[in-house]
């Protein structure tokens, strides 16, 4: 673990937008970082992209049980 993240405890971009998608049940992109971020959790299957708004992402792991449904 990065020491630096263990003292003032910081988190990456795409942890923070992880988290809020779950919590939330979508999160929207509004930076160019937060983008990059999203696009990297959608190349691994944790995030899912709306098809009509791009900027709007929702967890996977909600719709593989059938909780939420956009």
């Amino acid at each position: 673990m990065n020491s630096r993240k263990s003292i003032d405890g910081r988190r990456s971009t795409a942890a923070r937008l992880l988290e809020a998608a779950e919590r939330d049940g979508l999160v929207n992109d509004t930076t160019p970082r937060e983008r990059k971020a999203c696009l990297r959790l959608n190349a691994i299957g944790l995030l899912r992209r709306d098809r009509k708004l791009a900027s709007r992402w929702y967890p996977v792991a909600p719709a593989r049980i059938g909780e939420a449904r956009p």
